[in-house]
């Protein structure tokens, strides 16, 4: 009976180390201090990066399956620009137009073994599909934050103000902190 115990203890424990810890989905608040939301968008000079200061949002994820879902709403009126002059016209009516869309929202989940964050954005009244790759990144083998980064055809979403000096593709990019720490 001994020798059946100890068996059966050996067994176990060669289950439990070969059996990948599983992890249970976690839920992280967003918010400005825990996702760096930009814009990058090239004009005839150089580029011109936008960065939401007002967001609100959830974001689901497991780290051990690689699964997530992401839903985010930005308030346009907070994208801070480099200057009044850039602000004024991507506040416009041909471009943003806070007055009449005062928010954008993201809704996504992780697909392709957690590598590509597939979703829907609305913006400026219109959704469409807009799909970003995820960075996972991590520091002494821990998960401290989740990068995304995309590009979309402004047409797509009639974003058509500066048609001569703002190009078509504009780079999205999202730094979220799972450590406490503020983005960077």
């Amino acid at each position: 009976m001994n020798h059946a115990i100890r068996l059966a203890t050996a067994t176990a424990l060669t289950l439990a180390a070969i059996t990948p810890a599983l992890a249970a989905p976690e839920t992280l608040q967003l918010t400005p201090g825990n996702m760096l939301a930009q814009t990058h968008s090239g004009s005839m000079l150089f580029t011109v990066t936008g960065t939401y200061r007002q967001l609100a949002g959830t974001l689901t994820f497991d780290p051990v399956a690689k699964t997530c879902s992401v839903d985010v709403t930005f308030q346009t009126r907070s994208l801070a620009l480099p200057n009044a002059i850039v602000r004024g016209q991507v506040m416009a009516k041909d471009f943003l137009d806070p007055q009449k869309y005062p928010t954008s929202r993201y809704v996504g989940t992780c697909t392709d073994n957690g590598t590509i964050m597939r979703g829907q954005l609305t913006n400026h009244g219109q959704t469409h599909a807009f799909d970003m790759n995820i960075t996972y990144v991590t520091k002494d083998g821990k998960l401290i934050a989740i990068d995304t980064a995309g590009a979309f055809n402004r047409y797509h979403w009639g974003l058509n103000g500066d048609s001569m000096t703002v190009s078509k593709m504009i780079r999205v990019t999202n730094k979220i902190s799972l450590d406490g720490q503020p983005p960077t």
